[in-house]
């Protein structure tokens, strides 16, 4: 009786042995890697986008360096030229003209960044008709589809400020925002503004608003039939 039961015993020890590797061999299959690849994965989006692609080296955009602090420029008394459209993809038509509220708000952004950095001792931006066009380009065609750096055809900010006839400038930088209904159109787009100025220093938006490695801007600003404000901010070195 006693020897019957020892094998007994042994037989039941290697059948749970089995059992227990057949267990972990299906359990196996569902390991972390594979649950996380099948989780459905959402991008965060704000009103302003806090995503910066890295420049490519073929482009001869770099990253932004440090540099001595420089000093201080007058402000400019307001932008340039403000072009309709730029050079770039324009799957959705040429924008229509700039319009007497689009030229004031992008006036505004303009001197409102020249301001913020005067107030920290850095030169002011100079105006950059190309750039302006390119951004304003950018602004119309984000409002077709959707606000993304890369919309509308995958390209990132960097790779279509290159293409406008920057190709070899050490560095470039993108600030897009888009700014709900105000009376006056201002309140919101300077609300937004002061979120970019008020990130942590690590903030994209901040460092190309106070960069010392950037030179040249160009403001590009589309107001849609429901109100909305769409701008785009391009600068290079």
């Amino acid at each position: 009786m006693g020897r019957k039961f020892s094998w007994f015993a042994l037989l039941c020890f290697i059948c749970s042995l089995t059992l227990g590797s057949m267990l972990l061999n299906a359990c196996g299959a569902q390991d972390p890697a594979v649950r996380d690849n099948k989780a459905p994965r959402t991008i965060a989006r704000d009103t302003v986008e806090e995503k910066r692609a890295t420049p490519t080296t073929e482009l001869g955009l770099q990253a932004q360096g440090t540099t001595p602090t420089p000093t201080a420029t007058p402000i400019p008394s307001k932008a340039g030229n403000i072009p309709s459209t730029g050079t770039g993809a324009a799957p959705y038509g040429a924008p229509p003209a700039v319009t007497s509220l689009e030229q004031q708000l992008t006036n505004q952004l303009f001197q409102q960044i020249n301001k913020d950095r005067a107030a920290r001792g850095l030169y002011a931006y100079t105006w950059n008709d190309t750039l302006a066009g390119g951004a304003r380009l950018h602004s119309w065609n984000m409002f077709h589809c959707g606000f993304s750096h890369t919309c509308p055809d995958g390209l990132d900010q960097c790779q279509r400020i290159a293409n406008e006839g920057f190709a070899g400038y050490s560095d470039c930088g993108e600030n897009i925002g888009e700014a709900g209904p105000s009376t006056p159109a201002w309140t919101n787009v300077y609300n937004i503004h002061m979120s970019m100025v008020n990130e942590p220093p690590d903030g994209w938006h901040r460092i190309h608003l106070f960069s010392t490695t950037l030179h040249k801007i160009g403001i590009g600003v589309y107001v849609d039939p429901d109100g909305w404000v769409w701008f785009t901010e391009d600068m290079v070195s």
